[in-house]
């Protein structure tokens, strides 16, 4: 018996020795710990600033647009990131100053996932009464996150699930059990269940990439119970974060409300921090939130502000400062994160988001043209002055130089892109005839910081057709810089010439009949090889003996007027600077049938305001659709809502509809309709009370058009309108 004792207990020991040797060391000495109102590294205080990172492990690809089976309306496009991009976007936060950053919530699994091609870390149960499921996919990139994020000396702060929808979230979780939204936060629902398993198996899962548990990865500060929970109760938190604390007794636990301080959650023995997020519409995207959110928490917990933004860069600054440097009774907030990060793409380019105020998300280490309407470099430079503010430093510290860029494959000398080095601002191409060299340059002074990238259609660089030689092998690479330095230079890539310029191929449209007091819409149209470049001229011209009129000759759709009756020849051409193509049509045109009009190019309606319009109401108990004392109408907030204006056009074609709205209540995504059946969905920007004019482009009849505004199927609606006006492009 005591040597099968023995055999046992060796067994047992080999077999924890064999664990713990597949485990990689952490780069981290100690867990981040809670000391009062301060985090603690060790015996050194833990304090960071940064710019919030939502999609370290799932990435909204706008680049592709909104993927229209998506019934919201708005239903983005997903992709997971390659382990490259995750270890390049840490690397640009961790160079840039950053210690810590939150990522956003696990997705979660809804019906338009599939016809949208959308994978999510969290999924359906397997069976009607089970729970949910973990993708494994979803989670292998989660776990190169936390690698990742150990590797480089970046703490996580990652959330559970979300209150809101935008990657499935409570409402979700209960679609699975036919329960509604707020049994999400029920402790007797099945939702709430599955809400823990969840939180047991992610906690419990053992990383793929380290060897280590996740409540053993030292990377992982804290664990917060979700984004933005704003209908936490206290059964809701003291079950949940005692549930945390049970599984990972080494990391932290942050209560994840929104908009206001838990008195329970002060008391709670589990809860270590306590966040909050500024933004404008919820009331408290100001620098007196610090001081009012410290005075609520007296000191008895962390203080986070785990988002604020979508603010001028001034008003942003002011918030960081107050973060920085607020003290009540000698507590201060830990850190604070500036909405929001998007990072370099694996094959060129960076990903980027546009939100509903019509802020862009920020690229770093910042870009001073690319990014200047966003202030992209003074919103950086904000973050890190704050960082190292945290840090006891009395200014920021240089930037390092640039680490090598990645040169991506390419078939085309005229399609070239590689992937950014982290802190990279600009960057010079060299070309040589052998993969040795000599090297010349080609390209000085590149930006890969350009927001709206898009893949399909963009290249970060390409070469001169002209001097190009057919059927040569060239070789190129690339070299990085900032204000610290250069970087080395990137791998070679070998590329053979064999790209031959053709000439654009054209279209003129049909041949017309027409009237003198009409005139006539060309559309001419036309695409090319992009060689020698992109640029290629084009314009009409009247080609036979009569001579026509264009409003505006050098672009493709104009419209053209007459002289006198007779057979006009017009000629529509395209040149690329080394070849020219053109085709011709034939105009017939007869005498008048009306008043010749005083212009033929130029038309403007008249102003017309919500008394010229007719109002559209559905009756509601509240927010109900009316005319305000300063003219505008709103808020539209019930679907059927709208005002509808009629407008004579001249003539069928394009024109400008100028929109006089208010987003006093944020900005929003609603549609404009024209003549019942043509919607455009338009993302309006927040304003102050007395708004602004929106210029959309719109395709009118000729004749009576009637023109929708309101609340139609997948609009946001809470928008105020006073007037409009339409153009002549």
């Amino acid at each position: 018996m005591k040597r099968v004792l023995l055999n046992t207990l060796n067994l047992c020991v080999l077999s924890a020795l064999a664990g713990s040797a597949l485990a990689a060391p952490s780069h981290f000495e100690h867990f981040i710990t809670r000391d009062g109102a301060a985090l603690m590294d060790g015996k050194q205080a833990f304090r960071f600033a940064g710019i919030h990172a939502p999609e370290l492990h799932r990435i909204e690809d706008d680049a592709r647009g909104v993927c229209k089976a998506d019934p919201r309306g708005w239903g983005q496009y997903f992709k997971w990131p390659t382990a490259e991009e995750q270890a390049n976007w840490i690397r640009a936060m961790v160079q840039t100053g950053a210690k810590a950053q939150r990522v956003y919530v696990l997705s979660v699994q809804q019906e338009s996932d599939k016809a949208c091609g959308r994978e999510t870390h969290i999924l359906a149960p397997a069976t009607a009464e089970g729970m949910p499921r973990l993708n494994e996919k979803a989670m292998v990139v989660y776990d190169n996150m936390i690698a990742e994020a150990d590797k480089q000396g970046l703490r996580l702060i990652l959330p559970f699930i979300d209150h809101w929808w935008w990657w499935g979230g409570r409402e979700q979780l209960a679609a699975f059990y036919k329960e509604k939204a707020d049994d999400f936060y029920n402790t007797s629902s099945k939702t709430y269940q599955a809400y823990r398993e969840i939180i047991r198996q992610v906690i419990t899962r053992k990383n793929t990439v380290t060897g280590r548990h996740y409540y053993d990865e030292k990377a992982i500060m804290a664990w917060e119970t979700g984004n933005e929970l704003e209908s936490t109760n206290e059964a809701f938190l003291t079950q949940t974060a005692a549930w945390i604390k049970q599984l990972a007794p080494h990391q932290l636990v942050i209560d994840g409300t929104y908009k206001k301080i838990n008195d329970f959650s002060l008391k709670d023995p589990n809860v270590d921090i306590i966040s909050n997020h500024y933004y404008t519409n919820a009331g408290n995207n100001h620098p007196d939130q610090v001081k009012k959110d410290l005075a609520a928490i007296a000191g008895k917990k962390v203080y986070l502000v785990g988002e604020f933004g979508l603010l001028d860069h001034q008003e942003l600054n002011h918030i960081m400062q107050s973060i920085v440097h607020s003290e009540v009774n000698g507590a201060k907030a830990a850190g604070g994160f500036i909405w929001g990060f998007r990072g370099h793409r694996h094959d060129g380019g960076f990903y980027w988001h546009k939100e509903y105020t019509g802020h862009y998300s920020y690229h770093l280490p910042g870009f001073p043209v690319e990014g200047k309407a966003n202030q992209e470099m003074e919103v950086v430079n904000l973050v890190r002055q704050a960082s190292a503010q945290m840090a006891g430093l009395e200014q920021t510290p240089a930037l390092p130089a640039p680490d090598a860029p990645v040169l991506r494959q390419s078939h085309s000398p005229f399609a070239i892109n590689w992937m950014g080095a982290p802190v990279g601002r600009s960057y010079d191409i060299e070309r040589a005839p052998a993969a040795t060299g000599p090297w010349s340059r080609v390209g000085k002074d590149l930006s890969d910081g350009r927001n709206e990238w898009d893949p399909s259609k963009m290249s970060l660089f390409s070469d001169d057709y002209r001097s190009l030689t057919l059927g040569q092998t060239y070789y190129y690479r690339v070299i990085a810089k900032n204000e610290s330095g250069v970087s080395q230079p990137s791998n070679v890539i070998a590329i053979k010439h064999t790209q031959q310029n053709l000439p654009p191929v054209v279209e003129a449209g049909r041949d017309l009949t027409t009237t003198l007091d009409q005139g006539v819409l060309l559309h001419g149209a036309w695409r090319d090889d992009q060689l020698p470049t992109p640029q290629v001229k084009v314009g009409w011209r009247s080609s036979g003996p009569l001579k026509a009129h264009f409003c505006h000759a050098d672009q493709a759709a104009t419209r053209a007027w007459f002289p006198q009756v007779g057979e006009y020849q017009l000629t529509f051409s395209a040149d690329d600077g080394l070849a020219q193509s053109a085709k011709s049509i034939k105009v017939q045109v007869t005498k008048a049938n009306g008043e010749l009009p005083a212009s033929y190019c130029a038309f403007s309606s008249a102003v017309l305001g919500v008394k010229e319009g007719a109002l559209h109401v559905v009756k509601s108990a509240e927010n109900q659709l009316a005319v305000a004392a300063d003219g505008f109408a709103g808020p539209f907030a019930n679907e059927g809502d709208h005002i509808s204006w009629h407008v004579e056009a001249p003539w069928a074609g394009a024109f400008n509809l100028h929109l006089h709205f208010n987003g006093k209540w944020g900005g929003k995504k609603n549609s404009v309709v024209i003549n019942g059946s043509d919607s455009y969905p338009i993302e309006f920007p927040q304003t102050d009370e007395a708004g602004q004019v929106q210029v959309i482009p719109v395709q009118l009849k000729q004749g009576k058009n009637e023109i929708r505004f309101g609340k139609f199927a997948g609009d946001w609606g809470y928008m105020f309108v006073k007037s409009i006006q339409v153009m002549a492009q």
